[in-house]
Parts: structure tokens; C-alpha cells; sequence
């Protein structure tokens, strides 16, 4: 049975994830053992959820300092069921239903306290939106545009025909991998380390420069991630995706890349932000192991790239640092 004190803890969390706030600040602790004794690890908890729901809030920003003074802000987040980019869905957000079973588990590994969340699934389109992100940084100021993410699909099987959905370009069925999970533990200093397992398609992602509209934007649509495909590269209507993609915690075989040597330690992906020389600097590192295919891929409304694949990759890292310039 769980105990008050992790109780507490879990409706914390969960209340700070749907509430209205002008930001989000947060930084996660390593539990003692005490507090893990307290912990009936055999059951962790169960939420199953059968809701029509939607999320929105006015920011949320990961910050250096409570002082909320460097960072990055995501301002108008909306998370629903629109579907298109004109629409003001942060005043008339559309919504979604959502239903999977969810659980959670709390353990120590590697010397770490780990959070598990697994059994997500996606099974009707989401979207995400955030309108006028910029880097806080006192009077350096950056902002770096508009942010929409339309049709997002985890943890299921795409069809064509009703009530199945048809990826744009493809005709063909995209087969659910196992379903989704995340594992997230605190580091040194303040960041995140974690790794995941997903199957995932997104029907379109659009940057919008400023000024941010159709003609000034990044695009990218019918993005798969899974494992592994079969089909013709260049002809998207071939595809048939399976398996999972993985975030971290893979193994890694030194004989593609023996000049590295052995590896003795774990490969797991990784955030943190922090202010160096005046700048505010957002670092990930997201090593991974899998296969990604995009329909299509555009840096202007005119202009297109035709559709990508990656097939089979493997990187042990891949570190982004994102900083005001």
C-alpha cells in the first residue's frame, strides 16, 4: 500500500501538470531511503483514464534560478485536438479524448531514483502549439517564433478507411511497437537524465520564423519513428513501419566504432540549463537507436525537399545547445 508522504508527492505532481499558471518552474530531488521504504514497489500505481481533456497554459518556462530571470519560455501552450495552424485554439482549444492506463513506478538503479511512467498510448490526434517562444536572458531577450505540432499519434496501429486514419502519402498500415514508456532521474546540478521507448507519427511540425506565417517557416510532414521500415525510401506509399524507437539505454556494439573503445557508461539522454559568459544555454544530448522517415520536407511554403529516410541508426551522442545569439 502506498504511504501518505508519496501520495502527497504523486498529487503534486499531477495537479501542477493541468493547472493554469503564468509559469512553470520545477526541479526535481533524489528521494532518500527512507522515503523509498515507504514504497510498495510490487504495485506502484494504476490510472486509467477515459476523458475528454485539453491543457493549456499562459507559459512554461525552464529557468536557471527560482529567480525565473535566464531561461527558455514557451508562452500560449496549448495541447488539444486541433488539427490545423490558423485557428486560435488557445482561446478555443478543441477537445480530445484521451484513453490508456498509465503506471507509474518509483525505484533506485545506478545509484539514481527513477520515475517510470509506462502504457501510453496516443490512439486519437493531438496537438501542440506555443506561440511566441523566446529565450529569457534580463534584456537580452530572444524570441525564436511559433510552434505547432499537429497530428500526433503514440502507441498505435495507423489504418486507412474508417474509423482508421490515413498518414499523408500512405497508403500503407503503420504497426504499434510495444507501448510507449519514459524514465526520468535527477543529476548533479539540477538536470534531467533519461531514457524512453516510442512509436510515434506526426502528421505535420511547423517553426514559424518571425514574422511567423506560412511563407516564412520550417515544415516537416508525415514524420514516422519506430525501429525499422520496409519499402522504397523514395516512395513514401511503400512504408510500413514497426518496432520501437529507443532514447537512451540501448546497447551499443564497439565493434562499429572501436576507436571510441569500451563503454562504461550509460547512455542515457540528458537536459540541463545553465548561464555561462551572459548567455542562457538550453544543452540536451539524446543519443539513439532506430529508424525515422519524413513524407516531406520544406524550409520556405515554395520550395520542397522531398521525403528522408534514416534507417537504422545508431548514436551513442548527439548534443544540442540552443543559446541566445
Amino acid at each position: 500500500m502506498l504511504k501518505n508522504k508519496f501520495i502527497k508527492i504523486i498529487a503534486v505532481i499531477l495537479i501542477s501538470s493541468f493547472v493554469l499558471s503564468s509559469s512553470v518552474y520545477a526541479k526535481m530531488q533524489i528521494m532518500s531511503e527512507d522515503d523509498l521504504t515507504k514504497i510498495d514497489a510490487e504495485t506502484g500505481i494504476t490510472i486509467a483514464l477515459n476523458t475528454d481533456i485539453y491543457l493549456k497554459a499562459t507559459s512554461i518556462g525552464l529557468f536557471t534560478t527560482t529567480a525565473e530571470t535566464s531561461g527558455i519560455v514557451l508562452p500560449n501552450v496549448v495541447i488539444d485536438g486541433t488539427l490545423d495552424t490558423v485557428s486560435d485554439n488557445y482561446t478555443n482549444p478543441s477537445a480530445v479524448n484521451v484513453n490508456s492506463t498509465l503506471v507509474a513506478d518509483v525505484g533506485t538503479a545506478s545509484g539514481k531514483t527513477w520515475l517510470n511512467i509506462s502504457g501510453l498510448n496516443i490512439y486519437n490526434p493531438i496537438g501542440l502549439t506555443s506561440k511566441g517562444i523566446y529565450i529569457e536572458d534580463g534584456a537580452n531577450d530572444r524570441i525564436l517564433g511559433d510552434l505547432y505540432l499537429r497530428g500526433v499519434f503514440m502507441g498505435r496501429t495507423l489504418t486507412s478507411g474508417t474509423p482508421g486514419y490515413t498518414p499523408p502519402g500512405n497508403t500503407q498500415t503503420f504497426t504499434m511497437g510495444s507501448l510507449p514508456s519514459i524514465t526520468v532521474a535527477a543529476h548533479a546540478g539540477g538536470g534531467l537524465d533519461l531514457y524512453a521507448s516510442l512509436n510515434a507519427y506526426i502528421n505535420t511540425l511547423e517553426y514559424r520564423f518571425r514574422p511567423a506565417d506560412s511563407s516564412n517557416e520550417f515544415k516537416v510532414s508525415g514524420i514516422y519513428a519506430c525501429q525499422s521500415f520496409t519499402g522504397a525510401p523514395e516512395y513514401p506509399s511503400t512504408w510500413v513501419g514497426s518496432g520501437n524507437l529507443r532514447i537512451g539505454n540501448f546497447a551499443y556494439n564497439t565493434s562499429y566504432a572501436y576507436s571510441l573503445g569500451s563503454i562504461t557508461t550509460p547512455l542515457y539522454a540528458s537536459m540541463d540549463v545553465g548561464a555561462s559568459g551572459g548567455k542562457t544555454y538550453l544543452c540536451l544530448n539524446l543519443p539513439l537507436t532506430g529508424s525515422i522517415r519524413v513524407n516531406d520536407f520544406r524550409m520556405d511554403s515554395a520550395g520542397s525537399f522531398g521525403p528522408i529516410a534514416v534507417d537504422g541508426m545508431t548514436m551513442r551522442m548527439v548534443k544540442v545547445t540552443l543559446y541566445n545569439i
